[in-house]
C-alpha cells in the first residue's frame, strides 16, 4: 500500500511527537576578527591586521585555517614607548638586571600598553673586572719629560690583563720614571650620585712619596679615576629590525653574541651607551639609513659596514682613543659615504677592506699597527687621500681603482708585505711614500695609467716577485736600489712608453727575468749585475737593438728571444751555460749566425730543445775560427 509524504509526517506527529526536520541547506557565514600587527615588512610602524572568511564549521569564530582574505591598516610613524621591568638576582642573572619592553604607541595614550610591546630584551648586570697598569715612558706630551702613567679600565676580553683597548682612563705621574712602586692603588665601587651618577668603580691613586703605604693628606696628592660604565649584558645573539628593536637594546654595553641590523625602516642606528660586542658588529642592507653613531664603543670581534644606500656619517668610539677590532673591519658597498674620519678608532687585527664606496674621498686609521690578513682598498673612484701612518705589517696590500688618489704617503711605515698590487689607480704618477718598506712577497704595477717611474723603494731589499705592466705612460721601471733578491719573477710586460729598466745596482739574484713587449725599451742596465737565472725571456720590444747589458750573465736553465725586430746584437759574452732550452726566432735583423755561435758555445741539453728561425740572414756579420 501506498503512503503518501504527508501522510508519514501526520503519523510521526500523532504517534511520536516527532520534531519538524530542518531540510535548510548549511551555508557558512562571513566573518572577521582584527589582530595587531607588529612592526615588520606588512607595516613599518606596526598597526591591524583585518582577517576575513568564512566560517566553514559554524562554531561563529573566524579560526585560523578559514582565513582567506587579510587588510592591514598600519599606523603612521609614532612613538617607541619604553619600560623596563626589574630583574632580581637569580639564576637568569645572578646579580639582577632588568627586561627592557619596547613597542609603538599605537592609541596614543602615552603609555605603553601590555598589547603594544613588541620587543623584550633582558640585561644582566654584571660586574666586570677593572684591572690597572702602570708603564713608564721617557718622554711625556703632558709632563714634557720621564713619566710613569697609570691606566684604569675594564678588564672586557677576560684575559687577565688590561690591554690598550681597555684603557678608559689614564693619569701621568711627572718626574717618576724608575719607582713605580710608589705608585700606591686602591680599585673600589662608586655609589650611584658620586662621580659617575650612577653605581660604577673608581681607582684612587697617590705618589707614596714617603713610602710608607699609607697616603699623608697633607703632602700626598690623591688622583681618582672613574671607570663608569657598568655592564649590563645582553646574553646572545640580537637583530634590529626597525625602530622598536633598536630602543629596546638602550642601556646595554654589552652583547654577547653577534649584533645585526638590517632594517627597511631605520634611518639613524645611534647607540651611546654600547661598549662591547663579543661577536660580529654587522650593520648590512638597511636602505633607509643615513647615520651610524656608537660613541662607546671599544671592542668587537668584526667589524662590517655593508651595502647601506643612504649611509652619510658613520662614527665609532671615541676618535682621541682606539677601538679593538679582534679580527676584520669591512666598509663596502655604501655609495653615499665621503669619509671614515669618524672610524678612525678602530684598529682591526686581522684584515681592513673598504670596497666600492662611490664617493669616498678620505681613509685613514692612525691606530692600525700590524694586519694579520689584508689590507684591501678597492674600487674607490673619488679617494684622495689614504693615510695608515703606523702600519708596519699586512699579510697583503691591495689598493685598486682608486682613481683620484694621487699620493701612496699615508703608507710611509710599511715594512714588511706579502704582497703588494698597485692596479688601476689613475691618477698616480710616482710611487713615493713607501719609504720604509724593506720586504715584500711579490709587488704588482699594473696599469696605473699616469704612472711615469716606478722608483719609490729606496729601502727595498727582498722582492718573491715583481710585475710592472701595462702601465701606458710608464717610461722607467726599477727605481729599487737596494734590492738584491727577487725569489721568483721579474716581469715587465706591455709598457708601451717604457725606455728603460734601470736603478736596480744591487740586483744579483733573481729566479726568472721577462721583459715582453715593450715597444719603446732600448735599455736593459738593471739587469746587469745578474749572473744567474732559471729564465731569460726577451720578447716582441721594438727598439731593443742589444742584450750587451746583461754581459755579466753565467748560467741559464732557457733562454728565450723571440720577435725584437731591430735587435743587431747579443753580446752575451758572459754566458757560458744554457742547460734545458735555447729559443731563438723573429728576430728579423739579428744575423743567425750570432744565434748559432751562441747556442754552440753554451747550450749542453738535448739537441731537439733548440729553435733558431726567422731570424736575419747576414752570415758575413760572424767570423769562424
Amino acid at each position: 500500500m501506498r503512503r503518501t509524504w504527508n501522510t508519514w509526517m501526520a503519523l510521526c506527529l500523532i504517534a511520536a511527537g516527532c520534531a519538524p526536520l530542518d531540510l535548510t541547506p548549511f551555508t557558512p557565514q562571513a566573518r572577521s576578527r582584527v589582530l595587531v600587527e607588529p612592526p615588520g615588512t606588512a607595516c613599518p610602524h606596526g598597526g591591524k591586521a583585518i582577517q576575513t572568511g568564512l566560517d566553514r564549521d559554524g562554531d561563529g569564530v573566524l579560526g585560523d585555517d578559514e582565513v582567506t582574505h587579510t587588510e592591514y591598516v598600519c599606523a603612521e610613524a609614532t612613538a617607541v614607548l619604553l619600560r623596563t621591568v626589574p630583574l632580581a638576582p637569580g639564576a637568569q642573572c645572578p646579580e639582577g638586571g632588568q627586561v627592557t619592553q619596547a613597542g609603538l604607541d599605537l592609541n596614543g595614550d602615552g603609555v605603553l600598553d601590555d598589547t603594544e610591546v613588541t620587543r623584550e630584551v633582558p640585561a644582566c648586570t654584571r660586574s666586570a673586572t677593572v684591572r690597572t697598569r702602570t708603564r713608564t715612558v721617557l718622554s711625556s706630551e703632558v709632563c714634557r719629560s720621564a713619566a710613569t702613567i697609570l691606566e684604569v679600565g675594564e678588564d672586557v676580553d677576560g684575559n687577565g690583563v688590561l690591554g690598550t683597548s681597555e684603557v678608559q682612563a689614564s693619569h701621568h705621574f711627572c718626574l717618576l720614571n724608575d719607582t713605580q712602586r710608589q705608585v700606591q692603588v686602591q680599585v673600589q665601587p662608586e655609589p650611584a650620585g658620586g662621580i659617575c651618577g650612577r653605581p660604577g668603580v673608581r681607582v684612587d691613586a697617590f705618589i707614596d712619596l714617603n713610602d710608607n703605604g699609607q697616603r699623608d693628606p697633607d703632602m700626598e696628592e690623591l688622583i681618582t679615576l672613574p671607570v663608569c660604565q657598568p655592564v649590563r649584558v645582553h646574553e646572545g645573539s640580537y637583530v634590529v629590525r626597525n625602530a622598536t628593536d633598536l630602543a629596546a637594546l638602550r642601556g646595554v654595553t654589552r652583547v654577547n653574541g653577534d649584533l645585526f641590523v638590517n632594517s627597511e625602516t631605520l634611518s639613524e642606528f645611534a647607540l651611546p651607551e654600547l661598549s662591547v660586542v663579543v661577536g660580529s658588529l654587522r650593520i648590512d642592507t638597511n636602505p633607509l639609513l643615513t647615520r651610524v653613531d656608537l660613541p662607546g664603543l671599544r671592542f668587537a670581534t668584526t667589524v662590517a659596514l655593508d651595502r647601506n644606500a643612504e649611509l652619510t656619517t658613520a662614527s665609532m668610539g671615541d676618535p682621541a682613543g682606539m677601538v679593538s677590532v679582534q679580527w676584520d673591519l669591512f666598509v663596502q658597498h655604501n655609495p653615499l659615504l665621503t669619509t671614515l674620519d669618524g672610524l678612525r678608532a678602530l684598529a682591526p687585527g686581522g684584515a681592513l677592506t673598504v670596497l666600492d664606496n662611490a664617493r669616498l674621498e678620505t681613509l685613514g686609521f692612525p691606530a692600525i699597527i700590524g694586519l694579520a690578513k689584508a689590507l684591501t682598498v678597492e674600487e674607490n673612484p673619488r679617494l684622495r687621500t689614504l693615510s695608515l701612518p703606523r702600519l708596519q705589517t699586512t699579510g697583503s696590500v691591495s689598493l685598486i681603482g682608486a682613481t683620484a688618489l694621487e699620493s701612496l704617503a699615508g703608507l710611509s711605515e710599511l715594512r714588511t708585505v706579502e704582497s703588494l698590487s698597485l692596479i688601476g689607480n689613475g691618477a698616480l704618477t710616482r710611487l713615493d711614500g713607501l719609504d720604509s718598506l724593506v720586504s715584500a712577497g711579490a709587488i704588482t704595477l699594473d696599469n696605473n695609467a699616469r704612472l711615469q717611474t716606478t722608483a719609490g723603494f729606496p729601502q727595498l731589499v727582498r722582492a718573491g716577485s715583481v710585475t710592472i705592466s701595462n702601465n701606458a705612460l710608464l717610461e722607467s721601471a726599477g727605481g729599487m736600489p737596494l734590492l738584491r733578491t727577487v725569489s721568483e719573477s721579474f716581469t715587465v710586460l706591455n709598457n708601451p712608453k717604457l725606455r728603460t729598466v734601470s736603478g736596480l745596482d744591487l740586483l744579483d739574484f733573481a729566479h726568472s727575468v721577462s721583459v715582453e713587449q715593450n715597444p719603446m725599451l732600448n735599455d736593459l742596465i738593471g739587469f746587469g749585475n745578474l749572473m744567474r737565472l732559471d729564465r731569460l725571456s726577451v720578447r716582441d720590444n721594438e727598439r731593443l737593438e742589444t742584450l750587451a747589458r746583461l754581459m755579466d750573465l753565467r748560467r741559464l736553465e732557457f733562454l728565450v728571444v723571440t720577435d725584437n725586430v731591430n735587435l743587431k746584437e747579443l753580446r752575451l759574452d758572459g754566458l757560458e751555460a744554457v742547460e734545458q732550452g735555447f729559443t731563438m726566432t723573429g728576430n728579423l735583423t739579428l744575423p743567425t749566425c750570432l744565434a748559432r755561435d751562441l747556442a754552440n758555445r753554451t747550450f749542453s741539453g738535448k739537441p731537439g730543445n733548440v729553435t733558431i728561425a726567422g731570424n736575419g740572414d747576414f752570415p758575413s756579420a760572424c767570423t769562424n775560427p
